[in-house]
């Protein structure tokens, strides 16, 4: 069960995986122990497509467009995951990606006086979801997906794009997890020498 996180605007969003879509995904945090989602509200969702990038303030997401922002979220880590797990991804998963996808993207506008460029769309937020689900189709569709990888971190379990040149990252961050794990294997070696 994903515990709703009440004051989403306090939490961090992390926009550090490698990937649009898999930012969107990582608006559920800990999602191998207790699950808390990140964004509880159509509010929540606003407040996330703007940090992201993906729209104007003025938007103001309806419930329904926010019940198809959270299906296509977990249609992405359904997916991802089955990939990275060498499992076959569900085809209503796929099917809700490239629905997603064919939406209609935002187009740029010069404004004036200042000719400065305003995104139009006549549906911010399906454009918005456009732009993850697009995002979506090339991790998942690209010849390096090999590079998608989950953090070893067992309550963590976010998903990444590992750009590393090695290939050889284990945590969402080393930050974050790595540090943790680091943590632990220096208690416990301590713990061992005590006893021993």
């Amino acid at each position: 069960m994903v515990r709703r996180n009440s004051h989403p605007k306090y939490s961090q969003f992390r926009f550090d995986t490698g990937s649009l879509s898999l930012n969107f995904v990582a608006t559920v945090r800990h999602r191998g122990a207790q699950p808390r989602d990140l964004l509880p509200t159509p509010e929540a969702l606003n407040d996330w497509s703007q940090r992201a990038g993906c729209s104007n303030p003025d938007v103001r997401p309806s419930l329904q467009d926010y019940e198809e922002a959270l299906s296509l979220r977990e249609a992405i880590y359904r997916t991802v995951r089955s990939l990275i797990c060498n499992e076959t991804p569900r085809e209503e998963d796929i099917a809700c990606i490239n629905v997603n996808a064919a939406y209609s993207l935002a187009v740029p506008q010069i404004t004036t006086p200042l000719c400065s460029v305003h995104w139009k769309s006549m549906h911010p937020i399906r454009a918005c979801l456009a732009d993850i689900a697009r995002d979506a189709a090339m991790v998942i569709g690209d010849v390096e997906r090999y590079r998608l990888k989950m953090c070893d971190n067992q309550s963590c379990q976010m998903l990444f794009v590992d750009n590393s040149p090695a290939n050889r990252r284990r945590w969402c961050a080393m930050t974050i997890c790595g540090n943790r794990e680091k943590i632990k294997m220096h208690r416990q070696r301590k713990r061992a020498s005590e006893i021993g």
